[in-house]
């Protein structure tokens, strides 16, 4: 029996939150035509965006704690508080899951606290 979207979902998140990332078990959750959009990061497929992700080091470590997951069908969307450079910001996600996979993420936040930050400000 393969997993709910919102299971897949919570999963994903239950690994890319962990105290380290299992670079290995987060690409075996993506199709491997995933697509990323995010303010400030994209990716065109599951290799390019774990490379990205990889490209911050091995130890990488994102703090984050999920507030809610929901779905229906092929689209789930989460709500987290993400520690952030400045602090807790809240970011929406919207997945896109297909036979088992997750094909799609689109991360909605305002980046102005990690551009400030890359500014010196």
């Amino acid at each position: 029996m393969s997993m709910s979207g919102v299971d897949l979902v919570r999963d994903f998140l239950k690994h890319l939150f962990s105290a380290k990332i299992d670079f290995s078990k987060l690409q075996s959750l993506l199709a491997d035509d995933f697509t990323l959009r995010d303010p400030l990061m994209s990716a065109d497929g599951a290799d390019d965006y774990i490379s990205q992700l990889r490209a911050f080091g091995d130890d990488l470590s994102l703090h984050g704690d999920v507030r809610a997951v929901v779905g229906k069908g092929e689209v789930v969307a989460a709500l987290v508080d993400f520690q952030g450079p400045s602090g807790k910001m809240a970011y929406a996600q919207w997945f896109t899951v297909r036979d088992g996979e997750i094909s799609g993420l689109e991360v909605i936040y305002d980046p102005r606290p990690f551009l400030d930050r890359e500014a010196g400000g």
